[in-house]
């Protein structure tokens, strides 16, 4: 414990032990440090760049991550959490595969598939859905912040209209660079349709029975129930920013109520009887500390840079306050060479995880 404290004293403290120079400050540590944090954003670039964006891992914490972060948005915003649905996901999935196969981003594909015929793809009989789209980020903070950040994006997440939530990645090629696709499906499923019962009014008349009923022995036909379905409502089409840390030009974002077409030119209908069997809805997922870190490399990176700041800032002003009267300009110099290097690179990290990325 002596020696911590020995150790700690000369690193920060500047005394006659060590010529009150602390070695913190010293050009060998600065050299030693810069290096560091240098190396550390060239892995974090790089990996931001190309390993990210072809990892499964992280494309399947980033979903989870997603899903937690916007419920986080709903109940901050008072509304309940959406529950995870099977069918959305795999929706969602479906979609994801599509695009990056395809090497398209759009809500509506080259052939005319709008989002919602991959629900119908996987039996998602709904009265009310919607989507959001991603590619191109690094980072799943970064993500849901370009969402919150766009007014209908906003408006998608904080809908009280949703009661399910799906979400999913696939990797691909965006812009003639890997890229991670990310789509964010929402819906509230139909309810089903209880089955009518029917009463044979002759069987009924005829049947034995072992006693005379209180009643006259007349029996009236129950009429068959016939419950009129709405009309197919076309999808209601919104107007999006396309969030770019560039450029912003118009697309379209979906959110349609029961009957919305799955193909451009060619409505879907609704069956008048049939009623899809809805899988039941998954817990709510909650990522954990280590799932919220690999998913957002930038805040990781940044917070080891916060830190490096913090440190020697604080070195800073104990060499200058505690012997005012001794002080080595060039010590105090050094530390703010970190404290410079590591706020270029928290800068860089801020609009490196923006460059071509892209929301619709």
């Amino acid at each position: 414990m002596k020696r911590v404290k020995r150790a700690a004293k000369n690193y920060f403290i500047p005394h006659e032990g060590n010529d009150h120079k602390p070695h913190i400050l010293r050009a060998r540590t600065i050299a030693f440090v810069c290096m560091v944090a240098l190396v550390a954003e060239s892995v974090f670039v790089f990996g931001a760049k190309y390993i990210i964006p072809q990892s499964k891992l992280f494309g399947i914490v980033e979903a989870n991550a997603l899903v937690d972060e916007t419920n986080q948005n709903r109940v901050a915003d008072g509304l309940p959490d959406l529950q995870v649905s099977p069918l959305l996901q795999a929706a969602a999935q479906e979609k994801a595969n599509d695009m990056a196969t395809k090497g398209y981003f759009a809500h509506t594909s080259p052939q005319g598939l709008t989002p919602w015929y991959w629900f119908e793809q996987v039996g998602y009989n709904f009265d009310y859905a919607g989507e959001n789209l991603a590619v191109n980020f690094s980072d799943s903070q970064d993500v849901t912040n370009a969402w919150m950040n766009s007014p209908e994006h906003r408006a998608n997440i904080l809908d009280t209209n949703y009661t399910q939530i799906g979400i999913a990645t696939a990797q691909g090629i965006y812009n003639g660079q890997p890229a991670t696709y990310v789509v964010e499906e929402f819906g509230t499923p139909a309810p089903a349709i209880a089955p009518v019962a029917f009463v044979n009014t002759a069987n009924a008349a005829t049947a034995p029975s072992a006693a005379p009923p209180p009643a006259p022995a007349k029996i009236a036909a129950i009429a068959p129930v016939k419950i009129k379905k709405p009309a197919p409502i076309a999808a209601v089409p919104t107007v999006v920013a396309m969030q770019d840390s560039q450029t912003t030009s118009s697309e379209q974002s979906f959110v349609a109520v029961r009957g919305a077409s799955a193909q451009t030119d060619q409505p879907t209908p609704v069956p008048a009887t049939a009623t899809p069997v809805q899988a039941s809805p998954a817990p709510v997922a909650q990522s954990n500390v280590v799932q919220q870190l690999l998913s957002n490399p930038k805040a990781l990176a940044n917070g080891f840079y916060l830190f490096l700041m913090v440190l020697f800032l604080i070195a800073i002003a104990l060499n200058t306050f505690i012997n005012i009267r001794v002080q080595y300009p060039r010590l105090i110099l050094g530390g703010l060479v970190v404290i410079v290097v590591a706020g270029l690179c928290i800068v860089l990290n801020q609009n490196i995880g923006f460059l071509h990325a892209t929301v619709i």
